[in-house]
């Protein structure tokens, strides 16, 4: 079947919503660092009356004032499917993305605005490299043995390199950041806060590049879940060292809350743990 003539750049486009599942306009054009609104939504317009990307707007009053959303259409796929970059198990979900919930797209959206907030804070000193779960399922990616473990799916990795003034070599810091959907049961957050602390006690991290464990980032929906997030934390941890003073240096799970998390951005120090507030 020939698929109807698009651009390269729009060609970009669909390439950023397989990436990140559910983008908005201003998103788009950000990341594409293109200064022209109007062109943007020329190239969404032509890309949604082929059908390579379907779009999520409200004609309500209220709504009328927010971006349209995007997300892979049917020809979007078969497009991505001819460049043979792309797991076919990865392509199939995005058959269904029009039956996903609100949550997933609004945590699809958030990652996304966690991108940008590090674009905007990097510096000749601070460099960020970042990738989602549509990039580490991908057998050549560096980040791929996440995808084998049994339990854990981080919605996102972040790998910062950082220049201090008292080293040669750049330092590395590794993050991995979850987002708690409000609707996850409570016995699932327990299960999933588990499943990272034993992560990191068992030391499973295997960039290859004799990294530190890389620092967890839960997302809780409220203020109520952080604070029973944080406790159960404590609580495992105590069950495996005794005491806090027996907890590893280099041991660090980090919490807040996703209306801090959008007001404020990733790299802001809205990050609680038991050594105080942290940024990015």
């Amino acid at each position: 079947m020939k698929l109807p003539r698009i651009t390269n750049k729009q060609k970009e486009i669909l390439k950023l919503i397989y990436t990140y599942r559910y983008l908005n306009r201003i998103q788009i054009q950000v990341l594409m660092k293109h200064k022209d609104k109007k062109t943007i939504n020329l190239w969404l317009k032509d890309l949604t009356e082929k059908r390579y990307v379907n779009r999520i707007y409200s004609d309500h009053f209220l709504e009328k004032t927010k971006p349209a959303i995007y997300y892979l259409g049917i020809n979007g796929i078969r497009h991505l499917k001819t460049a043979d970059e792309y797991p076919i198990e990865e392509l199939r979900k995005r058959y269904r993305e029009h039956e996903r919930s609100q949550g997933f797209i609004d945590r699809s959206i958030l990652v996304a605005q966690c991108r940008l907030d590090m674009r905007a804070k990097k510096s000749q000193m601070v460099q960020y490299y970042c990738c989602t779960q549509a990039d580490y399922v991908n057998p050549r990616h560096s980040l791929h043995f996440l995808s084998e473990h049994e339990t854990l799916r981080p919605d996102f990795c972040i790998i910062k390199k950082e220049q201090l003034k008292q080293t040669k070599e750049p330092t590395t810091t590794n993050y991995l950041l979850e987002i708690f959907d409000a609707t996850l049961p409570r016995y699932r957050v327990k299960k999933r806060i588990k499943d990272y602390v034993q992560y990191l006690i068992d030391d499973e991290w295997d960039s290859g590049d004799n990294d530190p464990p890389p620092i967890i980032l839960l997302v809780m929906p409220t203020l109520v879940d952080l604070i029973y997030a944080k406790r159960r934390t404590k609580k495992l941890l105590l069950d495996e060292y005794y005491e806090t003073e027996d907890i590893p240096e280099d041991l660090h799970i980090r919490f807040t809350t996703t209306e801090q998390l959008k007001q404020n951005g990733i790299t802001a120090d809205i990050w609680e743990e038991r050594r105080g507030l942290h940024g990015v």
